[in-house]
């Protein structure tokens, strides 16, 4: 008896023992949390962007894009920086565009990038991620990449102080609404209600102007009208001074349009028009003759404006010595 007892008690040591063994494994087996994501300062020259890589939703508007922001999106870019001089190059500087911060269809949740980076923003809502990158070897490469997460809306949402409005009625570069020629052609488009008045111009713009491919430098609403030709940029800045000639506020929008997540690709970049009405920016695109439908499809990676402090091109800028920049 004595020794089926001693015999009990050595098994049951050794089933402690593994058991302890199995928790000590557990233990040392556990995740470790990812380094990927480095938090550093950020520079703000207007607006609220905490100092984080993420870029942080205010808790009194959590609830809003819960409710009403409904459709998760990512999107991923990269670029290659490269030295083609025969130099280390000791330091270069790119800007590239994070997806606006907020419209009435589109709200960015986090942001997350290969490289440190300052996230510098303005009153509209803009975003440019600046890297500085530093000894890089003659002849060699580095890529920088770029995930967002965005949560988009199938109906338009206003969140947008109603005070901005005044900034899209008055003329600009590109947007010449004092010209007689435009003001001619906007007349003949008016109509007692403003929403028709917007529709008159759409479909207008979207028959008269032909489609001419991409086209490098900007050309503008009065080149658009007396060409009658000209890519999306130049279909855009038409219909917006068109409607502001009617006293109807107008912006343009720079980004891509896909319906799924997607890999940005620089081919994509798409140039359309948002207007005023109800209280609410709408939706319009002549040259891809859609009007007030697919909001969600569209991404926005800057509002086109005099008003941005840190606007300057249309997707990408940079500076060092021998520097080259593509978008893959």
């Amino acid at each position: 008896m004595k020794t089926f007892l001693f015999i009990v008690g050595i098994v049951l040591v050794v089933v402690a023992l593994a058991i302890v063994w199995q928790l000590k494994l557990a233990e040392d087996r556990q995740p470790v949390p990812s380094s990927s994501s480095v938090s550093e300062p950020v520079k703000e020259p207007i607006g609220n962007v905490e100092p984080s890589q993420s870029v942080q939703v205010p808790e009194s508007v959590e609830e809003t894009v819960k409710s009403r922001y409904e459709i998760p999106r990512t999107v991923r870019y990269r670029f290659t920086l490269k030295n083609t001089s025969n130099r280390l190059l000791d330091k270069a500087d790119f800007w590239t565009y994070a997806p606006v911060k907020q419209t009435a269809t589109q709200q960015v949740m986090r942001i997350d990038a290969s490289h440190a980076h300052e996230i510098l923003t303005d009153r509209l809502g803009n975003q440019v991620l600046h890297f500085v990158l530093t000894n890089i070897p003659p002849y060699a490469s580095k890529l920088v990449s770029v995930t967002a997460e965005l949560m988009l809306a199938k109906e338009v949402i206003n969140l947008i102080p109603k005070n901005h409005q005044q900034w899209f009625l008055a003329e600009e570069p590109f947007v010449e609404i004092s010209h007689p020629e435009i003001q001619r052609i906007a007349k003949r488009l008016k109509t007692t209600d403003d929403l028709r008045t917007s529709r008159k111009i759409f479909n207008w713009v979207a028959r008269h102007i032909q489609y001419a491919g991409y086209i490098r430098d900007n050309r503008g609403a009065l080149y658009a009208l007396q060409q009658q030709r000209g890519d999306c940029t130049e279909y855009m800045y038409l219909f917006i001074a068109l409607a502001r000639v009617n006293g109807i506020a107008a912006r343009g929008l720079g980004g891509y349009v896909y319906a799924d997540d997607a890999i940005l690709k620089a081919d994509d970049y798409h140039n359309w028009a948002e207007f005023y009405w109800a209280d609410k920016w709408q939706l319009a695109d002549p040259q891809n003759k859609v009007f007030m439908e697919k909001q969600s499809n569209y991404i926005a990676m800057r509002i086109i404006s005099e008003h941005s402090e840190i606007v300057r091109s249309h997707r990408f800028w940079y500076s060092g010595e021998g520097l080259s920049v593509r978008m893959n």
